[in-house]
C-alpha cells in the first residue's frame, strides 16, 4: 500500500521554480510565464510592485461570462479576481448574481471540509495515513485500513451510497457507507467520488466532539468571517461533499487564505504544511486518466478536496482550484499571487458546467499574465 505523495514546498522555492519553467498538463493558460516576465525587471529587494492592469485587460473575461450565462440560461454570474492583500483587481456581476448571493456550489464544498479536517492534523490529533478505524469503529474490518489521506484524495476505495443525497443523518449514512462493499481495496486505486468525504466530515465530527457545521464555523468560516455561509440539514445533516451555501464574497476570504499560505486577519488558520498539503498533487502514482470527473475537468491530478490545475515541471502546484458540479470555479494562482471565482450556479450537469467554466476561469488568469 502506497502512502499519497505530498510536495512541500515554500512559496518562494515555488516561485523560483516556476520563474524556471512550468508544465500545465491541463487545460489551462501559462500562468508560471507571468512570473518569468516579471523577473526580468530589475527591483529593490525593499521595494513592493503591483501590476497595474489596463481597463480593458479583462474584456475577454467579461465577454466569456456573459456568453456562459446566456448559453446555460442562468439568471446571472459573477467573476472577481484579488490579491493577497483582499483587494479585488477586477470584477463584474451579470444579472442576479453578485458578490452576497447565497451560491449551492457542489463539490467546491470538499476543499472546506478537507481544509477543516486539516485544522485536527496541524494539531496532531491525527494524522493522514492514520487508520481511521481508531475513531470510527465501523471501518474496523478494512484490510487494508482506510486512512484519512486516501479519504481525501479518493483514493480508499469508498463507494458512493444513495445516503448521500439526504434522508439520513450524517452519522448513520456513514455507517451505512461502512458497511457497504468497497470499490477496491484502499490505496490501490483513484476513483472521484463523494461518500469518501461524508466520512471525512463524520471524522471531523468525532475528533471535534460536535456537528460538523459548529465545527466548520469555529475552526474555519468564523476566524475567515465567513458569515454567510450555511450547511443546510445541519446540525445532523449536513452534507460534507457537495452541500455548502456560500456567497462568493465569503468564498474569496477562504481562498485569499489559501494564498496567503494559512494566514488570515492576523491569525494562523492553518500551517504551511498544511497548506502544502491540500494543494499538491496527492495521486502521482495513479492512473487517473479514466476517470470520470478527470474527463470532465481535464485535470489528472487531485490533492487533498481540490485539484492542482497547472504544475511546474518540478510538479510543484502552480494554480489549484476547487470547481464543483454547479459551476463555482474558485482557484488559487500562486505564480501571480492572485485569487479568484467564476460565480454561477448552473444545474445543467458537472460534465457541461465545469468546462463553460473553466474556459471563463482560463481566459481570466491569461488576462493576469499578459
Amino acid at each position: 500500500m502506497r502512502r499519497g505523495v505530498a510536495v512541500a514546498l515554500s512559496v518562494a522555492a515555488l516561485l523560483i521554480l516556476s520563474s524556471c519553467a512550468s508544465d500545465s498538463g491541463a487545460p489551462a493558460g501559462n500562468a508560471a510565464d507571468f512570473v518569468a516576465a516579471e523577473s526580468t525587471t530589475a527591483v529593490p529587494a525593499t521595494t513592493t510592485t503591483t501590476k497595474i492592469f489596463a481597463a480593458t485587460a479583462f474584456d475577454g473575461t467579461d465577454a466569456l461570462l456573459g456568453e456562459r450565462v446566456k448559453s446555460a440560461g442562468l439568471s446571472g454570474g459573477m467573476v472577481r479576481i484579488g490579491r493577497a492583500d483582499g483587494s479585488v483587481i477586477h470584477e463584474k456581476s451579470i444579472g442576479s448574481v453578485n458578490g452576497a448571493t447565497p451560491l449551492s456550489v457542489a463539490s467546491s464544498t470538499k476543499w472546506l471540509t478537507a481544509a477543516t479536517f486539516m485544522t485536527f492534523v496541524d494539531q496532531g490529533a491525527i494524522g493522514l495515513d492514520d487508520n481511521i478505524a481508531k475513531w470510527l469503529p465501523e471501518f474496523a474490518n478494512d484490510s487494508p485500513p482506510v486512512t484519512a489521506r486516501q479519504l481525501l484524495s479518493h483514493t480508499s476505495g469508498v463507494r458512493d451510497n444513495s445516503c448521500q443525497s439526504g434522508g439520513m443523518s450524517l452519522n448513520a449514512c456513514v455507517k451505512a457507507i461502512a458497511s457497504s462493499a468497497r470499490q477496491f481495496p484502499a490505496g490501490s486505486k483513484f476513483s472521484y467520488g463523494n461518500s469518501d468525504f461524508l466520512v471525512v466530515g463524520r471524522l471531523v465530527e468525532v475528533l471535534g466532539g460536535s456537528d460538523f457545521a459548529t465545527i466548520v464555523s469555529q475552526r474555519i468560516t468564523g476566524p475567515l468571517q465567513m458569515n454567510a455561509t450555511t450547511w443546510p440539514g445541519a446540525p445532523v445533516m449536513a452534507n460534507t461533499a457537495f452541500g455548502v451555501r456560500v456567497t462568493i464574497d465569503d468564498y474569496g476570504k477562504f481562498l485569499q487564505m489559501i494564498l496567503n499560505r494559512g494566514m488570515a486577519n492576523g491569525a494562523r488558520i492553518l500551517s504551511v504544511d498544511a497548506i502544502d498539503a491540500l494543494v499538491s498533487n496527492q495521486v502521482s502514482a495513479y492512473d487517473t486518466t479514466k476517470d470520470f470527473s478527470v474527463g470532465i475537468t481535464k485535470i489528472p491530478r487531485y490533492g487533498l478536496g481540490s485539484w492542482p490545475d497547472v504544475v511546474n515541471e518540478f510538479g510543484a502546484t502552480v494554480v489549484v482550484s476547487g470547481n464543483g458540479g454547479m459551476g463555482l470555479y474558485p482557484w488559487v494562482d500562486f505564480a501571480t499571487k492572485t485569487w479568484g471565482i467564476i460565480g454561477v450556479q448552473d444545474e445543467r450537469g458537472a460534465q457541461v458546467a465545469v468546462p463553460a467554466s473553466q474556459k471563463v476561469e482560463v481566459e481570466a488568469r491569461t488576462a493576469l499574465s499578459r
